[in-house]
């Protein structure tokens, strides 16, 4: 089962992922919401200034410069100033525009629609314009930049004007068209922003819900894992525990039924010859018990048993020779092709076991008359690679996936753990097992081994 240390690691990371998650969606809906509010911005931007600066420059044409020199001149009361003025007015009501009005080269206010302003009066507004004296200087048509307005009482409002010369026919700016765009042509930007900022606070809390369910679908899933662990914990337990107690009994049955014949023959009187021959198989069984304990034992403790150092060579010949004379009797002939010899960085009673599973594993793989051979090759600087191979009926694909499977054989009498271990003793050592094998073309089984060398901390690439 899961402890709580080991919980609290995966929590965290699980946490902080959906902070991430969280975080990416809140700056990607925001970033999003923000370039369509200066896209809108800039197109209408863009589309007033166009108009404004069309709208002034026919107005400027069409009152000329002597309209200008006549406006300057004259009085509010003349015909001619009624006629311009109710013009401007009517030209500011059809295009939607909150000031159109005409200065002179001074700033004086001549005649205009939206101004508070007598003849001859200076808009003080108008000489805060940075634009105007670039305007009566260059004598191009320009206008400000898009800049929001406070007015108290009513919600935020945005200003754009535009200004277009009134030349003499010597080229000289004698006076200016104002035209100011209509506060209603921008009402849309503060609306708009208004809604992207509603739009950004829902997707706000529908982000925060759906962490809030992740959160307790991950707690749930956390939950679910830990229990699934158990469970696979506590089956794996009771599966060991049948199978060590199956053949924990065939060798206790031996030595009582042994013990028993021993004791008869001693109370019979037998001779001693006759006793030690019938009490020889216990001191075996004994082996055979304490063999099955440190071969589960050793499944537990693949780390610990995989520790040290060795010379594969010497290893290698030392199992070979104990394995080949019994083997030989089953018509298996067991031989070593290894020419090399390297140190590799595992033990010898672990490199042992792992040839004595693989070795046996190959004779009980071959039906009558075969070979196994082990040999060996020096991959690279840093890895060793151990090989048998046999001659035995091979496997099928889904016994090649399967092999490595705690308890999964297909001997009658195996107990599924000997590859098992196997793969526990080389994965403790930073190495791998590879399997190559057909139906009827035999098995072959690679061990990867690090070689004893500083520093190697690389894994063996694969194949």
């Amino acid at each position: 089962m899961s402890s709580g240390p080991d919980r609290q690691p995966r929590r965290g990371r699980y946490l902080s992922l959906l902070g991430l998650i969280l975080a990416l969606v809140l700056v990607v809906s925001f970033a999003t919401n923000w370039l369509l509010y200066q896209s809108v911005r800039d197109q209408l931007d863009e589309q007033m200034g166009e108009r404004l600066l069309a709208i002034g420059t026919t107005v400027a044409r069409t009152i000329g410069w002597d309209g200008v020199l006549e406006l300057s001149i004259g009085s509010e009361s003349s015909a001619e100033y009624s006629l311009v003025a109710r013009e401007l007015d009517e030209i500011a009501r059809q295009n939607d525009l909150a000031a159109l009005f005409l200065i002179d080269s001074d700033y004086r206010f001549l005649v205009g629609e939206g101004k508070s302003l007598s003849l001859g009066e200076v808009d003080p507004v108008l000489e805060l314009q940075a634009e105007l004296p670039r305007l009566f200087v260059e004598g191009e048509p320009l206008t400000t930049a898009l800049e929001p307005v406070d007015v108290p009482g009513l919600p935020p409002q945005y200003l754009k004007t535009g200004f277009a010369p009134v030349m003499d026919p010597d080229g000289i700016v004698v006076g200016a068209v104002i035209a100011e765009g209509g506060r209603d042509f921008f009402s849309v930007l503060p609306r708009l922003r208004s809604r992207l900022l509603f739009s950004a606070l829902l997707g706000l809390l529908a982000t925060s819900a759906l962490g809030g369910i992740f959160f307790f679908t991950l707690r749930s899933l956390i939950r679910l894992e830990d229990s699934l662990k158990s469970t696979a914990a506590l089956a794996a337990i009771g599966q060991i525990s049948s199978v060590v107690a199956h053949e924990i009994k065939n060798p206790l049955a031996i030595i009582r039924s042994r013990s028993e014949r021993v004791r008869s023959k001693i109370v019979a009187g037998k001779d001693a010859e006759e006793i030690l021959e019938w009490f020889d198989v216990i001191p075996s069984e004994v082996d055979r018990l304490n063999e099955i304990v440190t071969n589960y034992l050793s499944l537990a403790r693949p780390e610990a048993q995989g520790e040290g150092r060795c010379r594969l060579r010497a290893v290698v010949e030392e199992t070979v020779q104990l394995l080949s004379h019994d083997l030989e009797k089953k018509g298996i002939q067991l031989r070593s092709e290894l020419e090399g010899d390297w140190e590799i960085g595992i033990g010898s009673r672990s490199l042992k076991q792992i040839l004595l599973n693989l070795i046996l594993n190959a004779a009980q793989a071959i039906d009558e008359q075969g070979e196994v051979v082990v040999d060996g090759e020096l991959k690279s600087k840093k890895w060793a690679v151990l090989s048998i191979r046999d001659t035995g009926r091979g496997m099928t694909d889904e016994e090649r996936r399967r092999v490595a499977e705690p308890f999964f054989t297909t001997k009658p009498t195996g107990s599924g753990l000997g590859l098992t271990l196997v793969h526990s003793l080389v994965r403790a050592r930073q190495g791998k097992v590879e399997i190559k094998s057909q139906p009827g073309a035999g098995t072959e089984v690679r061990i990867f081994l690090p070689t004893v060398e500083p520093n190697r901390t690389d894994p063996p690439k694969e194949s």
